[in-house]
């Protein structure tokens, strides 16, 4: 064999290591909402997989909803893990080969200073005082699926917050936006998971009557082109997945914060 064909074999040995991993390992790429990768919701579950799928490994990046999706038409996410179900129809209409499910559901919740005293009113209500009074309000402004029904429950209650001296925009994750909030004595709209994690630096109060319920929805971007992609997103929603789910519930809160359906 000639020195050039020797050449030309050896780069396609090194390319078919650098696609596969020396160890064989088939790799995921799944951008999950910063919600679940601050909560470290999603990197248990990712460890759940990888011990029950020896062979797949799965590299999380934490993004809002509108940045995963950007990030999988751009072609650099397999899978995305997303809240925002209006941005996500639009995307879907667009790419009606990927594979959509709905693995599991969390709550969005009002945290405010306790020293502001707001009481049991609902979210509507509770945000018609926030503008009466001009109570602080930390906003994460982000394009997260957070920031998406935050502006929806501003407009359920008939208000536009934008432009006031009491309204914050951050441009950050949720545990900074929380921070911010404590720090200004303020309110803002959390997920429950995220709350949880940042809870022990804080000294905001839950407003439990604000409750709202906040699904998740997983798209396998190309399920015929990644099958390690699809076989982890009908893992998560089968049961076995659904114990990972119960088991990491239990391990980062003690109590049932992602429900599966």
């Amino acid at each position: 064999m000639t020195r050039l064909a020797w050449t030309a074999l050896l780069s396609l040995v090194l390319l078919g290591v650098a696609a596969c991993g020396v160890s064989g390992e088939s790799r995921v790429v799944v951008a999950a909402g910063t919600t679940l990768v601050d909560s470290g919701f999603i990197g248990d579950l990712a460890a759940a997989y990888e011990e029950a799928n020896p062979s797949a490994q799965l590299s999380i990046v934490g993004l809002s909803s509108a940045q995963a999706i950007a990030y999988a038409q751009a072609g650099n996410a397999d899978v995305i893990i997303t809240h925002d179900p209006e941005a996500l129809d639009a995307y879907l209409k667009l790419h009606p080969g990927a594979l959509h499910l709905e693995p599991f559901t969390s709550t969005f919740f009002l945290v405010a200073s306790p020293a502001l005293g707001l009481g049991s009113g609902s979210l509507e209500e509770t945000l018609a005082v926030v503008a009466q009074e001009g109570y602080p309000f930390v906003s994460r402004d982000d394009a997260s699926g957070t920031n998406a029904a935050e502006l929806d429950a501003w407009a359920s209650a008939g208000l536009s917050p934008r432009g006031e001296p009491w309204y914050t925009r951050t441009g950050t994750g949720m545990g900074a936006t929380l921070l911010v909030t404590d720090q200004r004595r303020g309110v803002t709209l959390t997920e429950h998971g995220s709350y949880l994690a940042a809870a022990p630096k804080l000294s905001l109060v839950v407003l439990g009557a604000t409750t709202i319920p906040n699904p998740y929805d997983l798209t396998v971007i190309d399920p015929a082109g990644e099958p390690e992609a699809e076989r982890f997103a009908l893992w998560l929603v089968s049961e076995p997945g659904r114990k990972a789910i119960r088991e990491a519930n239990e391990r980062l809160y003690g109590q049932q914060v992602y429900t599966a359906p």
